[in-house]
């Protein structure tokens, strides 16, 4: 079973970000790809939080995905009872079947009343499962392997790529989503795009699509409009897991200190 999947480096934040999308949604079609992901709050224009530009994102989603005929999964942000949250929903020609909240918001996300997810989702299209993580969400390899669990297959990632970071080894950024799909035995879709974020920094693309076997498909230019695409077997996917001997036999009793809030190192007991 093999299924073609697109991470759409559009542009991120201008007027024409829609037509950016569709443009390559539409050259992704005419390549067989049947699953898209755009880059994390790729349609929002700098200056925070707009309610009605979320109202207008998910129309496009819907229509796009209905027009096409395939899944596309973006990010809105949406009103719930204690404040926002950052949402991916995927559609399936034209259907709303699933929706995941960021789990880890940053700082930057917080202070714009943006709200913590509390649980992994795994949605079901046609006999693959697909998980989420929301940019940031990556960095946590205790979730990553949550989705793992659950039996993810495929795992979307939209991002925010800043073009300048405070991380180190940025040239090497790539080598965690391998280590991510090898860990873990699913493929992940990064979704980036260049332009500038809602919060006003510049953005760049660095889209990737990675599996247990190696980088299947990543940029060319972070700073250009492109489509990264890779055909994605899921029979391998699922074989590797069952190899994986550490996705199901593990110590768990050795687990219990990650969910204390915080852990003191042996060198602060003894001062």
């Amino acid at each position: 079973m093999k299924l073609r999947v697109a991470a759409v480096q559009c542009k991120v934040g201008f007027k024409d970000s829609f037509e950016s999308a569709e443009k390559l949604i539409k050259a992704g079609i005419d390549q067989g790809v049947e699953v898209f992901l755009l880059p994390e709050y790729f349609s929002y224009l700098p200056g925070g939080v707009d309610l009605r530009r979320t109202e207008e994102t998910l129309e496009f989603l819907k229509k796009s995905s209905s027009s096409y005929g395939c899944v596309i999964a973006g990010n809105a942000i949406v009103k719930g009872e204690k404040g926002y949250y950052n949402s991916l929903h995927v559609f399936e020609g034209g259907e709303l079947i699933g929706i995941q909240e960021k789990v880890h918001p940053p700082e930057s996300e917080r202070k714009l009343g943006v709200f913590q997810g509390k649980n992994a989702k795994i949605f079901r299209i046609g006999k693959v499962n697909f998980g989420a993580l929301i940019c940031a969400d990556i960095l946590y390899p205790e979730y990553c392997r949550v989705l793992a669990l659950k039996g993810a297959d495929i795992v979307f990632n939209p991002v925010v790529s800043v073009e300048k970071s405070e991380l180190p080894a940025q040239e090497l950024r790539h080598c965690l989503y391998f280590t991510r799909s090898f860990d873990n035995a699913y493929a992940i879709v990064k979704a980036g795009g260049p332009g500038v974020s809602m919060l006003g920094r510049k953005t760049a693309g660095r889209s990737l699509i990675s599996t247990p076997n190696g980088i299947e498909a990543i940029y060319t230019d972070e700073k250009a409009e492109e489509l990264v695409y890779a055909t994605i077997d899921i029979s391998n996917l699922r074989r590797h897991r069952k190899v994986n001997y550490s996705l199901f036999d593990r110590n768990l009793a050795a687990y219990q200190d990650l969910l204390k809030p915080k852990i003191e190192s042996e060198k602060s007991k003894e001062a």
